[in-house]
C-alpha cells in the first residue's frame, strides 16, 4: 500500500511540473482525417479575420479567474474552414471530432457538430492579442479560449501544438 501511495505522489508531482513548465508554441499542425495536413504559424494566424472580445476569462483553470479586458481572437472555425476533411459522404462529418493537444500533452475534444452547429463554434477562439500584448510576446501562446462554457476556464488551453481530426468508429 505504501508503494502505491509513493508512486501516486510521484506521478502527481510529474503532472504538476509538466503544467508549470509548459512550452509556449509558435505553430500548430492540423492532422488526421484531412486531405492535406496543414501547419498554422503565428504569422498565418494574423491573416485571419479577428474579433474583439471584452472582459474575457483567460485562465486555464475553472478554480481561478484571470480577466483580460480586451482580447483579439481568431475564430477556430475560420481556421478549420481552410482544411479539406477526408470523407466520402457529408453524413460522415457527423462522426468527426477534433482533439486539441497542448505542448504538455493536455488534450481537449470537440465534436464536428459542436464547432459547426452550436454556440460553442461561435465562441471558440485563439487569442492573438491580450490587452495590447501581441501573440509573439505572450508566454501562454498559442492560447485557445472557449467562451460559451458554463464553467469558464475549464476548456481554455495554452500551448496548442496540434489539432487531430478523427472519425468515431
Amino acid at each position: 500500500m505504501r508503494t502505491i501511495v509513493i508512486v501516486a505522489l510521484l506521478l502527481a508531482s510529474k503532472l504538476i511540473v509538466a503544467q508549470q513548465n509548459l512550452i509556449a508554441t509558435d505553430k500548430f499542425n492540423i492532422t488526421g482525417k484531412v486531405k492535406k495536413e496543414m501547419q498554422i504559424t503565428l504569422d498565418n494566424l494574423k491573416h485571419y479575420r479577428t474579433t474583439n472580445l471584452n472582459n474575457v476569462n483567460t485562465s486555464c483553470s475553472p478554480k481561478k479567474e484571470e480577466k483580460t479586458e480586451v482580447v483579439k481572437g481568431v475564430l477556430i472555425k475560420d481556421i478549420l474552414d481552410s482544411v479539406a476533411f477526408a470523407y466520402n459522404s457529408p453524413k460522415e462529418l457527423n462522426e468527426f471530432y477534433f482533439v486539441f493537444v497542448a505542448s504538455d500533452g493536455y488534450r481537449l475534444v470537440y465534436s464536428f457538430n459542436e464547432i459547426y452547429n452550436t454556440e460553442t463554434g461561435k465562441n471558440l477562439f485563439i487569442a492573438l492579442n491580450m490587452d495590447g500584448k501581441d501573440i509573439t510576446e505572450m508566454d501562454n501562446r498559442i492560447l485557445v479560449l472557449t467562451l460559451s462554457d458554463i464553467k469558464s476556464g475549464k476548456r481554455n488551453m495554452k500551448g496548442l501544438s496540434e489539432i487531430i481530426v478523427r472519425k468515431a468508429e
